[in-house]
């Protein structure tokens, strides 16, 4: 019996002593954020829309999108894209149907596809709106990018990091403590521009004559990337 109760003298001096620790380890600690950021001029661009075609018959409406499809592909050929810089992300083929008076009429079926094209020269950006528009291609928007965004994510992190250390270091010496070793690390980063179309506005530029027609041009301004960073530091 007094084996047992010593032993159970010893199992809550354990749990103690971990709770203890514990609790000192949450106030011997401290929590800071840093943030760094930076605009830079884009230098890519993805472009997402569809093609979509219409047709009393299923394989009329496919025959046709299909035709649609090989013109757009041939557009980006000419532009120097291909490969994985092309996906066609969604393809349907389906009945559509009307509402009239509360009853559903059968008008059809809709061959739709939809795309995510990625444009590395921003000044083939223009030319691949403008071209696309004339395969009936539908833009939905436009998002600028970086082709090597790691590189600036990179450099932010290291200088969140040191605005999240400066910050810990201030905090510790004004209470008389200095800064020991990393507990805890968390970072995201964001960077994003997007630009859309309206449809009347691209009907009316696939109704142009070629020879009247003004190129479209947008204009991307800057993208600002953002980096920011969670540290815990333990206090010495």
């Amino acid at each position: 019996m007094k084996r047992k109760f010593i032993a159970l003298l010893l199992v809550i001096s354990a749990v103690f002593a971990l709770c203890s620790g514990a609790f000192a380890a949450e106030r011997d600690s401290i929590s800071v954020n840093g943030h760094a950021s930076v605009e830079v001029a884009p230098d890519m661009a993805t472009l997402y829309g569809n093609l979509e075609k219409r047709a009393t018959v299923a394989e009329t409406a496919r025959e046709d999108l299909a035709k649609a499809m090989a013109a757009f592909k041939h557009v980006l050929l000419g532009q120097m894209i291909t490969g994985q810089d092309i996906q066609t992300v969604r393809y349907t083929l389906q009945p559509e149907y009307s509402y009239e008076k509360g009853k559903r009429r059968f008008t059809g079926y809709v061959a739709c596809a939809n795309y995510k094209v990625k444009i590395k020269n921003l000044e083939k950006l223009g030319t691949v709106i403008d071209k696309s528009i004339g395969c009936n291609f539908t833009v939905d928007r436009v998002e600028f990018g970086l082709n090597n965004r790691s590189l600036f994510e990179n450099s932010l992190l290291e200088e969140a990091v040191a605005n999240a250390r400066s910050k810990a270091a201030v905090v510790a010496r004004a209470g008389g403590r200095t800064l020991g070793h990393l507990i805890h690390a968390s970072f995201s980063t964001v960077s994003n521009a997007t630009r859309s179309m309206n449809r009347n506005m691209m009907a009316k530029a696939a109704s142009m004559d070629a020879e009247e027609a003004t190129p479209t041009e947008l204009d991307p301004g800057v993208i600002t990337v953002n980096a920011n960073v969670d540290l815990e530091f333990a206090l010495e």
